[in-house]
């Protein structure tokens, strides 16, 4: 995972910074609020009684890019980002789960107009975990679970985005929404305590064939500016 992971930076940032003296560069920041959710999937068939929803969680980063031309460009995004969800069965309480990642998406931007420029965008993304944790409401109290235990710390998948550029100042103000795809399983089974405190109530387990995917709904507002000042 860590040779991937190196890889993964090193062709974005050959293919960024190669043709940075003959194309217009520019950097941004932008922030938003991803309405997270998980795609479950046991290994058991007949363990259908359970229901996933949203989180409400955000994100947060900036971005480097190149204009290849009037229409196209290529852009790495350094994006901090909380993920998750809700998870219920009928014979639980609801878990909620949240983990914070670094995201590298790679993305490529198509853009059509001249002053106020509405684009579509999409790309491949790879996650690093920093950490992740579940809690749950029991007998008046908090518990909670650390996760890093059953989950894997890398996740690939891939971004679908659209979007509108409005000129402010020297750069633009950038609304944008997407829907990001986690590809890869999360899931690598193991056992976590379920604590308040110093007192564990019970002693989760996952199996590592159970499947976990995540899925986020990423609405964001941002700002890009020209490195060339233009």
């Amino acid at each position: 995972m860590k040779r991937s992971l190196c890889g993964f930076i090193l062709v974005s940032v050959i293919t960024l910074v190669m043709p940075v003296r003959a194309q217009n560069a520019y950097v941004g920041v932008a922030s938003g609020l991803n309405f997270a959710n998980l795609k479950i999937t046991f290994a058991d068939p007949t363990r259908t009684n359970y229901e996933t929803k949203s989180r409400t969680l955000f994100s947060v980063g900036g971005f480097f890019g190149i204009s290849l031309n009037e229409y196209l460009s290529v852009q790495l995004e350094p994006t901090y980002i909380a993920k998750g969800g809700r998870y219920t069965e009928r014979t639980i309480p609801e878990m909620k789960i949240r983990s914070s990642q670094l995201d590298l998406p790679l993305v490529t931007k198509l853009g059509i107009g001249g002053g106020v420029r509405p684009f579509i965008a999409v790309g491949p993304f790879m996650s690093v975990l920093f950490d992740a944790d579940m809690n749950v409401d029991l007998v008046g109290r908090e518990w909670e679970g650390d996760l890093m235990q059953v989950l894997k710390r890398t996740e690939y998948g891939i971004i679908f985005g659209a979007g509108v550029g409005i000129p402010a100042w020297k750069g633009s103000v950038l609304i944008e929404g997407r829907y990001t795809l986690g590809l890869s399983n999360v899931n690598k089974g193991g056992s976590f305590d379920l604590r308040y405190d110093d007192y564990i109530a019970d002693r989760i387990t996952t199996d590592p064939k159970d499947e976990i995917k995540t899925r986020g709904i990423l609405v964001m507002i941002g700002y890009q500016l020209p490195l060339d000042g233009e």
